[in-house]
């Protein structure tokens, strides 16, 4: 359950005044009730498993443009890192197209995410399913509903059209969680897009203190709106340190690839321990 939440000042950085912690007391406890019920499930399902996730999520509907992300989480990283160069069949009744898969993105804490695109467009108003098993024999998928095959539904044509923001991302509040296994430290980014196709973004994280090399890895959009960066205790995106300073450049894409126009970066401090006991 979560210890703490540390609200971030329009600076970005996470610190508690006593008589604004006294004011929000009430505030903040029910929010870490329903960040518990909210995230636990979650973090559960991480800690617990080891498998695969996939973007945008079974049963979306998508463009007949679109592309997919997949995800290797844990024991499932290397046999995911091994697959660019390889094919994957998405499969529809009366249609079935080949997903080359390319190198994407590689998380310092026991993920990697690779990139699979169509060799032609989709057909609108189909149900298409992928054969994952071709090339990860029983694996297991972690965000998937059901038993069968994960699989979307086609919309009417292809998304042409980039995303734009409408909110552009802001860090708005950090997590701080001690458990058993560990820690969890996260800082939620609130932003909004306006965009009809399932959307993601790619952060590159770099640590203001020079030497450190920087870490790039996406994120998906939560409900249109936000965007979670950090940790769980078992692993997760990107690794922060107690109460170090970060600036994230954020860019976003559509399911498609289209690219939303550039933003500025953002400054934040990470959740501490210290924080955490205020």
């Amino acid at each position: 359950m979560a210890r703490c939440i540390d609200v971030v000042s329009p600076r970005g950085r996470f610190a508690w005044s006593r008589g604004a912690a006294q004011t929000a007391s009430t505030v903040l406890r029910a929010l870490l009730v329903l960040l518990a019920l909210v995230w636990a499930p979650a973090a559960s399902a991480q800690c617990l498993g080891d498998g695969v996730q996939l973007f945008p999520t079974p049963g979306a509907v998508v463009p007949t443009n679109t592309r997919f992300l997949l995800e290797g989480v844990g024991t499932a990283r290397s046999p995911v890192s091994a697959l660019p160069g390889r094919t994957v069949r998405l499969s529809a009744p009366g249609h079935s197209v080949e997903l080359k898969v390319t190198r994407g993105w590689e998380s310092s804490l026991g993920r990697v995410t690779v990139v699979l695109q169509a060799s032609e467009p989709l057909q609108p108003g189909k149900r298409y399913e992928m054969h994952l098993d071709s090339v990860l024999p029983n694996v297991t998928l972690l965000n998937g509903r059901g038993s069968g095959l994960p699989g979307w539904l086609t919309g009417k044509g292809p998304d042409k059209s980039p995303p734009l923001w409408q909110k552009k991302p802001a860090v708005s509040e950090g997590f701080f969680r001690r458990s058993a296994q560990g820690i969890s430290r996260f800082v939620k980014l609130n932003l909004a897009l306006r965009e009809e196709s399932p959307s993601y973004l790619v952060v590159k994280l770099t640590p203001r203190r020079a030497g450190i090399a920087p870490q790039t890895y996406v994120l998906p959009v939560v409900q249109g709106n936000a965007a979670f960066l950090g940790h769980e205790s078992c692993g997760g995106a990107f690794a922060l340190e107690d109460g170090r300073s970060y600036r994230a450049r954020v860019d976003a894409f559509d399911a498609a690839g289209n690219p939303a126009p550039g933003t500025a970066s953002v400054d934040f401090e990470a959740p501490s321990a210290q924080t955490a006991q205020q």
